[in-house]
């Protein structure tokens, strides 16, 4: 069994208030969970307008399927227009 770990420091552009960013925030995590099968939350920079930063978790006995699953959810985020990854750390036991 293999444990994966993806952590994500985003900048958000054209957010003016909190509540916008937990907006985008919630839409975010919601498609992600749903989408890939993985556990998310917003884990840090939670009093930020500019950024946030996301965890996902998953498990699964294949490394492979963590990793491509991982590398959908970052095109993803990149695709979106007024996301940026900043920052980015991933570990897979």
């Amino acid at each position: 069994m293999n444990v994966g770990v993806l952590k994500l420091e985003v900048r958000l552009f054209s957010v003016s208030s909190l509540k916008e960013k937990r907006s985008i925030v919630k839409h975010l995590l919601n498609f992600v969970r749903k989408k890939y099968n993985v556990s998310a939350a917003e884990i840090g920079k939670m009093d930020s307008t500019m950024f946030m930063e996301v965890g996902v978790a998953m498990i699964s006995n294949n490394r492979n399927i963590i990793h491509k699953t991982f590398e959908s959810i970052i095109d993803y985020i990149e695709i979106n227009e007024g996301l940026e990854i900043e920052g980015m750390e991933k570990e897979i036991w």
